[in-house]
């Protein structure tokens, strides 16, 4: 019965859209992956750790401009399945209000671009790095909508072939750049936003037909209202994994900083892996909910615990011998930061089940207190550590702040389950 059961989930559309999810969502760390020779040979330590912080620094402003409303639409989309017309009216107020809100957002930080940097870079140069910060959260932050409505409308076709062909098309100019062009650092950042900016315009001819724009106050607060709580969760996400590197450099020289970078963005290959999966099991798990298959819904969440914790063990050995393999010597002190630092994502990819739970009863308090809770342990260790011990009191603060938000999370979940129950 048992071989049977998994024979039917590898035929299962289900099935196929995780692999294809993995697929489109694994390529740009997989294109990271493979650019490594590139960066290791042609940039130093310190050129990796600077290209490396203001990327990670993308991700959060990125989160701010866009108010995680990427989340409301693949939650809301399924509220209007019967009414197509109310459907393209509330993708289309999301649209125009979060491309009004990040450009004002956005000119607001260029204007005032040299008394920000100055707070937020040490030993980086505001310019040019100010600029690419700012435009590269800018152009992702309004990507983020449509690829988020591909997801809602399971077209998984189009969203992998996006995500393979923009991150192929970033590997080759960003190799020209560094190689032939010799621009550093510089080049990844410059590659990513101009090709961003591309196929964001792109995505919305693509889904012309699939919105139409209006602007509703009223399904603008009602997003609003469900997004803002997540704000935290998803800031609380990268405060633990990324604004570790943030506080280095202030306290660590740059090639330092580079060798935890370099060890980060390795292990996050395996939350990226977690991430693509659970693209597809969030709309898979509220369809179930939604269509009162509560078994089979909990079915879908513990398999997607075995493969959190069966690939995060594999990976282990893969990425260590992988870093040795393809780098130089100049960068081997990577890799004993790789194995704990493996860890802490595995927590994370747990974490990723009671929110699932969370999501669907609209329970998004619960965890933006959990995740609040988690950053603000994260950062005191950051800030206390760093200074003493450097890249381990990253490493540290990595694991510990996981480990409490999981703990949070799942206590909120369990609660939220019994509630329901009566």
């Amino acid at each position: 019965m048992k071989l049977n059961h998994f024979l039917n989930i590898r035929r299962s559309k289900f099935f196929k859209h995780s692999v294809l999810y993995t697929l489109g969502s694994m390529m740009t760390p997989l294109i990271s992956l493979i650019l490594l020779p590139v960066y290791t040979n042609y940039l130093s330590p310190s050129e990796y750790g600077t290209m490396t912080t203001v990327q990670t620094m993308v991700g959060m402003l990125q989160l701010f401009l866009l108010l995680a409303l990427h989340g409301a639409i693949t939650r809301f989309f399924f509220d209007f399945l019967e009414d197509k017309e109310k459907q393209k009216e509330y993708i289309g107020s999301i649209y125009l209000f979060v491309f009004i809100f990040s450009s004002f957002g956005s000119i607001v930080l260029f204007i005032f671009s040299d008394q920000i940097g100055s707070l937020i870079f040490s030993n980086i140069q505001i310019n040019p790095y100010m600029f690419y910060l700012i435009g590269l959260s800018w152009a992702t932050s309004l990507l983020a909508l449509p690829m988020a409505l591909f997801r809602a409308q399971e077209k998984v076709g189009i969203f992998v072939s996006f995500n393979i062909i923009k991150a192929l098309i970033i590997m080759i100019f960003t190799s020209y750049l560094i190689i032939w062009r010799g621009l550093g650092a510089e080049s990844a950042l410059f590659s990513q936003f101009t090709i961003t900016v591309l196929f964001l315009i792109v995505a919305f001819i693509i889904q012309r037909k699939d919105y139409k724009l209006s602007f509703s106050p009223t399904a603008i607060k009602t997003s609003l209202i469900f997004s803002m709580p997540l704000l935290p969760h998803v800031a609380s996400g990268w405060i633990i994994k990324s604004s570790d590197r943030v506080i280095l450099e202030k306290f660590v020289d740059l090639n330092e900083l580079g060798f935890y970078a370099l060890a980060a963005q390795v292990s996050m290959v395996l939350t990226l892996f977690y991430t693509s999966i659970n693209n597809a099991v969030v709309p898979r798990y509220t369809k179930l909910r939604k269509q009162g298959k509560n078994e089979s819904a909990d079915k879908l969440l513990k398999y997607f615990l075995y493969i959190v914790i069966g690939f995060g063990i594999i990976s282990i050995p893969i990425a260590t011998l992988g870093v040795w393999i393809i780098t130089s010597p100049e960068f081997y002190s990577a890799l004993a930061l790789i194995p704990v630092l493996i860890v802490g994502q595995i927590l994370k990819g747990m974490y990723f089940i009671p929110v699932a739970k969370l999501f669907y009863t609209k329970k998004t308090n619960a965890i933006a207190t959990s995740s609040t809770i988690a950053a603000v342990v994260n950062i005191s260790i950051n800030l206390i550590a760093i200074p003493y011990i450097g890249v381990y009191g990253a490493v540290t603060s990595t694991i510990v702040g996981e480990f409490i938000r999981l703990a949070l999370i799942y206590r909120a979940s369990r609660i939220s389950s019994t509630q329901t129950a009566e």
